[in-house]
């Protein structure tokens, strides 16, 4: 009879017990470096298998049970992972940090560090998705009088559409020169700054594309960071 009163006691607390409800975490994800936010990464609950995406900012909401596995992984670096618990009263934080990559003249290749690849591979896809350009002069006119400027070119608005298409896709490859060799894993490395000083120094400091293209060597953009840091202290 005991036995059979513990059982039922038992079961009875187990129907009463509540039971776990996913609960929305809040989330950021930084980098190890610099504590910059990285945005577009990818948070999964491995439990659920269900992702999100972090903003720009770094910030995520994603459901969770206390107990579930969540990783997060971005382009370019090392993937982290912790279990989730009732601990974590406020905003769960994950610290990635970088594969390798994002630091300059890691050569991928025999021949190509990881910029130039990478900016084949945009061009790659650009082209494809515009189409083949038709050539703006041509020398096939049956006259024989030498150079006529192709009428599809001038006349057709896709063409058109294709030169602004042009001139967009090189500002951002120019941005992404830029961001690839004054990077902020770069200026840390060099300054040890981090946070909110790293962006105001980045904010105010980042050379033109002009100028680095002009300075190629990672000892150019040095002895470019230390002026600047000599610049930034204040005079006595």
């Amino acid at each position: 009879m005991s036995k059979f009163l513990a059982l039922f006691f038992i079961l009875l607390f187990t129907a009463l017990s509540p039971k776990a409800q996913d609960i929305l975490v809040k989330g950021v994800v930084q980098d190890s470096i610099t504590l910059f936010p990285i945005g577009n990464a990818t948070i999964i609950n491995g439990t659920s298998k269900k992702s999100v995406m972090s903003d720009s900012s770094g910030f995520f909401r994603i459901e969770a049970t206390p107990g579930d596995l969540l990783y997060a992984a971005a382009k370019s670096y090392q993937f982290d992972t912790l279990r989730y618990s009732l601990i974590f009263t406020d905003t769960i934080s994950f610290i990635l940090s970088p594969s390798g990559d994002v630091l300059p003249d890691v050569v991928v290749t025999g021949r190509y560090n990881k910029y130039q690849l990478d900016s084949i591979q945009r061009r790659q896809v650009f082209e494809d998705m515009i189409g083949s350009r038709l050539k703006t002069l041509s020398t096939s006119h049956p006259s024989g009088f030498g150079l006529t400027f192709s009428l599809d070119k001038v006349f057709k608005k896709k063409y058109k559409n294709q030169e602004r298409q042009e001139k967009v896709f090189n500002s951002l490859e120019k941005m992404a020169y830029v961001d690839y060799r004054f990077s902020p894993q770069v200026v840390e490395y060099y300054t040890s700054l981090k946070g909110e000083k790293l962006r105001a120094f980045m904010k105010q400091y980042t050379p033109s594309y002009e100028w680095l293209r002009q300075h190629t060597s990672n000892e150019d953009v040095l002895y470019y960071i230390n002026e600047k840091l000599k610049e930034k202290k204040p005079r006595p």
